[in-house]
């Protein structure tokens, strides 16, 4: 039996992909990996940036690192500012608008297949 080790990596070497309007570097991926872990990004946004209406299977958090930025669920707003650490629980429908220059988030979730999958007749095709 192979001995499992930690893995390290530096953000600066992750490349970007493009997620709606935000640019994520994924970190660590079950997808990627093949593996039950959860995923971990950081996620960037410039000012307007949205996201379409969308539900994770299974609980996410997050942690604002910069910026602002509003997420819209259950018909309230909740501001992520500097700091500000949220979990959205399992099947909950959100968006989410960055209000700030900039907005920079750690997310971690695990949901690989049904990643931010838009819902019928909402949001951006």
């Amino acid at each position: 039996m192979s001995q499992r080790l930690p893995e390290l990596r530096q953000l600066e070497q992750v490349e970007p992909i493009q997620l709606y309007d935000f640019s994520q570097k994924v970190l660590f991926s079950p997808k990627e990996r093949g593996e039950g872990f959860i995923k971990l990004s950081v996620t960037t946004g410039k000012k307007g940036a949205r996201s379409v209406p969308h539900a994770h299977p299974r609980d996410e958090v997050t942690l604002t690192l910069k910026g602002e930025a509003v997420l819209r669920a259950g018909g309230q707003e909740y501001f992520m500012t500097e700091g500000s650490a949220l979990r959205l629980p399992p099947g909950v429908v959100h968006e989410v608008e960055v209000l700030s220059d900039e907005w920079v988030v750690v997310a971690a979730y695990c949901d690989e297949c049904q990643l931010c999958v838009p819902l019928k007749g909402k949001g951006k095709e």
